[in-house]
C-alpha cells in the first residue's frame, strides 16, 4: 500500500481512515490561532520561494492584532514588502528563498524595525510538546521549516494541533498554513517525524515578543 503524504491534508477523519483504517476519535484540541491565511501569491503579490518571508510576515500581523502592536502596517501587503527587504539583506532572493538557519535573525529584526523586542530562536532538535503543545498553548505560532516530502524545501506556519486515537495509538496532527493555498490544512506528525524516507529532517522557529 502506498502511503499517504504527510501534509496537505485537509479532512483528518477521511486521511487516517485510509491511512490507518479507522476514522480517529478525537482526543484533544489545542488552542486554535487565528491568522491571516491568505495564500503567499496573495500577499506577495507573485509566485516564487518566499515562504519563509511570508510565514514571518504572517506571525507579525498576528502579534499586530492580538498585542494591538502601533507602528506595524495593517495592509499584509505593505508588511510583506518590509520584511521582504530584511530578508534581502539575510541573503534571500527569489531563486534561492531563505535559507532557514536565517529565519530567527529575518523575524527579530523585522519586529525591531517596528520598535518591538522579541526572542525568536531557531530549534533543531524538536518535540511535539515543547515546539508545538507548549508554545500554541501560550498563543504563540510556530514557523516550521521541512526539508524533505510533500512539504519539501517549504516553510509553513503552524497554528494549532489535535491529537486522535487511532485503536490505542495516538496520532499528533498539526494544524498549519501552507501558503501554497489559502486556508489550514494538517500534517500527520506521527508520519512527518518518524518516517526518515519522507521527512523528519526540519526545524522549527519560536517567536516570544517581550
Amino acid at each position: 500500500m502506498k502511503r499517504k503524504p504527510y501534509g496537505g491534508i485537509s479532512n483528518i477523519s477521511k486521511y487516517l481512515l485510509e491511512q490507518y483504517g479507522q476514522r480517529g476519535v478525537l482526543v484533544k484540541r489545542g488552542r486554535p490561532i487565528v491568522m491571516n491565511h491568505k495564500s503567499m501569491l496573495e500577499i506577495s503579490g507573485r509566485k516564487t520561494r518566499n515562504c519563509s518571508v511570508v510565514a514571518v510576515t504572517r506571525v507579525i500581523d498576528y502579534y499586530r492584532r492580538t498585542m494591538k502592536l502601533p507602528g506595524i502596517p495593517e495592509d499584509i501587503r505593505e508588511l510583506y514588502r518590509d520584511v521582504e527587504e530584511i530578508a534581502e539583506s539575510y541573503c534571500y532572493n527569489d531563486k534561492i528563498g531563505t535559507i532557514p538557519f536565517f529565519i530567527s535573525g529575518i523575524a527579530r529584526e523585522s519586529f525591531a524595525r517596528y520598535g518591538i523586542q522579541t526572542k525568536c530562536k531557531g530549534v533543531y532538535i524538536w518535540t511535539f510538546e515543547n515546539q508545538v503543545v507548549k508554545e500554541i498553548s501560550a498563543g504563540r505560532p510556530v514557523i516550521m521549516n521541512i526539508a524533505r516530502g510533500y512539504y519539501k524545501d517549504h516553510t509553513v506556519v503552524v497554528a494549532g494541533y489535535s491529537i486522535w486515537k487511532v485503536g490505542d495509538k495516538l496520532y499528533p496532527m498539526l494544524r498549519v498554513i501552507d501558503g501554497w493555498r489559502s486556508g489550514y490544512y494538517y500534517i500527520d506528525y506521527e508520519a512527518f517525524a518518524k518516517d526518515i524516507s519522507q521527512s523528519i529532517f526540519g526545524s522549527f522557529n519560536t517567536i516570544v515578543v517581550k
